[in-house]
């Protein structure tokens, strides 16, 4: 009995996963910043700042999880984003009755975007670094000829910034939409069967093949996916700022690679947890926040940013060794107990 105990006990046993050290990690975060960084963390100003870098970098860094969940790598994100300023910008005009236009544009131009880079490198086999970036500088060239010289119009329509900075209690509703997006992304990638044939597309190739699932193709849409992510980024970062410029999407370049790094995620492609993505994205926001509440300089934070991706895959890597490792290790089989209780050991 006391061996059934063991082995039930064996079974529940705490075990550390990236999930869990991520979430440690915000945990501590989200106690030492209010203690060491400033007492008004925790305020409505705070919160109603914060918040909704949150919500954005959340859902970009769900979009970039797509990509690296094929093995590639997306970046072109900065150049996404910052069109889509500028098309908010430009097409709507600063009116209201123009909003919806404007973000079918905004749709369209992600899609085009999400294409041409998942056929070059789904299609056409070239390097998903080569190619994001050749499609990034050639996105921000058209952006600077779309944009023009001088705007007529400097500010996104009233509605968009109006839904961009409503909050509950300082706590942005982009924030809980994307809560909503993480979880809707979960379910989508576990519970629907699309979404399960894009992971088994991206985490076993070979294996889809045998199955007669399109893995290439099915790879391309995650692109094309994480492009439109992308646009919903764009769109309600530039709906926070309210007057975006050309510099808008350059802050989610490396730090949507960190936020998926630090969520356990292996970069030469595999299952990426959404969950995770978004503790990850909520830790390096954080930190980013409270470096800029310090003082520090934008090339300090990106030394930062850059020692956390080498400490983070340096945790991912030590983890999953020690779980494969016990996983390897033989288990103690329990001894024949006989039908009187007594053990044949």
């Amino acid at each position: 009995m006391s061996n059934l105990a063991g082995e039930i006990a064996g079974r529940h046993r705490f075990r550390m996963t990236p999930l869990t050290v991520i979430a440690l990690a915000v945990g501590a975060l989200l106690v030492i910043s209010p203690l060491a960084v400033t007492s008004h963390f925790y305020s409505h100003a705070s919160l109603s700042t914060l918040t909704p870098l949150l919500g954005v970098m959340i859902i970009v860094s769900t979009g970039q999880a797509f990509v690296i969940g094929t093995g590639g790598i997306d970046l072109s994100i900065p150049a996404t984003i910052t069109l889509m300023g500028s098309i908010v910008l430009k097409a709507s005009g600063g009116h209201n009755d123009k909003l919806v236009p404007t973000l079918l544009l905004c749709l369209a131009a992600c899609i085009v975007i999400g294409l041409v880079n998942g056929l070059l490198v789904e299609g056409l086999g070239l390097n998903a670094l080569v190619v994001t970036l050749a499609v990034g500088q050639l996105v921000a060239g058209i952006t600077r000829f779309y944009r023009g010289q001088v705007l007529a119009f400097t500010d996104v329509p009233s509605k968009l910034v109006k839904a961009a900075s409503s909050n509950v209690g300082g706590i942005s509703y982009l924030l809980i939409v994307s809560f909503v997006v993480a979880v809707a992304v979960t379910f989508y990638l576990q519970r629907v069967l699309f979404g399960r044939r894009l992971v088994a597309s991206s985490a076993a190739p070979k294996a889809a093949f045998l199955a007669g699932v399109h893995a290439k193709g099915y790879r391309v849409f995650a692109y094309v996916l994480a492009s439109v992510t992308y646009g919903v980024g764009g769109v309600l970062a530039a709906a926070q700022i309210g007057t975006p410029d050309l510099t808008l999407g350059d802050p989610y370049l490396l730090t949507t690679v960190v936020a998926i790094v630090l969520g356990g995620a292996v970069l030469s492609g595999g299952r990426v947890s959404p969950v995770a993505t978004l503790l990850g994205a909520v830790f390096i926001t954080i930190l980013d926040f409270d470096l800029r509440v310090r003082g520090f300089s934008p090339g300090t934070r990106l030394v930062v940013q850059g020692s956390v991706i080498a400490v983070g895959l340096s945790s991912v890597f030590a983890v999953r060794n020690v779980s494969r490792l016990k996983a390897a290790l033989p288990r103690r089989q329990p001894a024949a107990v006989a039908l009187d209780g007594s053990s044949s050991e």
